[in-house]
């Protein structure tokens, strides 16, 4: 193209006009017959090719449509739905998962959770332990005594009793649940006590170094300062009651010690103990208690009698 610009230009600067018609004329129909050498099907390769496409355009088009009829159609449907369920089914009983923890009379056992919460049981208690998947939150059960260090990660821990339950973060506190009676203490950070009675919710806060004691079908009593600087006593041997009966004083010995205790006077069942016990042997326990409540025991019959 550009030599034919360039002999254009030649032939108007040297020529008449009419020579140049000619010459430009003779140049035009030389370059075609050229171009049509060279590839003289090129307006009908470009049809054929145009038809092509469309054809598949067309096959690509009406495949889209059957795909989306059977995929629409209410058998494929259903495999599809089973499909998903047994998938969510089988990630579901992977990752959710329940697991007892148990005491027997005079053991303890301390135990490591998966998020590094560690929990000393106390004797006859027993620890249900449930891992949901997609949960916010971790659930415990608890029946008997613990100690919970539990571990802060921005999810609530959740203690379930029969008398209430007890929600944290992170800290460090004992839960009682023995004889229709819960007592909760904090040694660290602050928890959260909640008590649900005929459909009305009572939830106190309590803070490092207060106790509360909730009766079953009761809500809690007004937090206190915890009397006892190394509670709770059970870790080291020792026992710690705070305004407890006799009664259940000894019920703790029995199960702690594995004897039978007595109360020969009836009266004396009711009488409230707060204080610190040796747990070293059943006579040293009982020669304190009895110290407190100023009576005496004797062993008889294979137990122990109070009188």
């Amino acid at each position: 193209m550009l030599k034919l610009f360039y002999r254009l230009r030649h032939l108007h600067r040297f020529h008449d006009s009419d020579e140049v018609d000619r010459t430009i004329d003779g140049v035009l129909k030389s370059s075609a017959q050229r171009i049509q050498a060279i590839d003289p099907e090129t307006d009908g390769q470009w049809r054929r090719l145009k038809s092509t496409l469309e054809s598949k355009q067309n096959i690509r088009n009406e495949r889209f449509v059957v795909d989306r009829k059977v995929f629409f159609k209410p058998a494929f449907s259903f495999a599809i739905t089973s499909v998903i369920l047994i998938v969510v089914g089988v990630v579901w009983l992977r990752y959710s998962s329940s697991r007892i923890y148990e005491t027997t009379r005079g053991q303890h056992s301390t135990i490591t959770l998966q998020d590094s919460t560690e929990v000393t049981l106390n004797y006859l208690t027993e620890l249900k332990v449930n891992r949901l998947p997609f949960e916010k939150s971790r659930h415990v059960a608890l029946k008997g005594e613990a100690l919970f260090h539990v571990r802060k990660n921005g999810t609530p821990f959740i203690i379930t009793t029969d008398i209430g339950t007890i929600q944290v973060l992170g800290t460090q506190f004992n839960v009682r649940v023995r004889d229709d009676k819960m007592e909760v203490a904090v040694l660290s950070g602050c928890v959260k006590v909640s008590v649900n009675k005929n459909g009305i919710d009572s939830s106190i806060t309590l803070t490092k170094g207060q106790i509360v004691v909730c009766d079953k079908n009761r809500f809690p009593e007004i937090p206190e300062l915890l009397p006892f600087s190394d509670y709770p006593g059970w870790t080291c041997g020792k026992f710690m009651f705070y305004r407890t009966n006799l009664l259940s004083v000894c019920k703790e010995m029995e199960l702690q010690f594995d004897v039978v205790i007595r109360i020969e006077t009836p009266q004396l069942n009711n009488v409230t103990i707060t204080g610190i016990v040796t747990g070293q042997s059943i006579e040293a326990a009982l020669t304190i208690l009895t110290q407190l409540t100023g009576n005496t025991y004797r062993y008889e019959d294979g137990g122990y009698v109070i009188f």
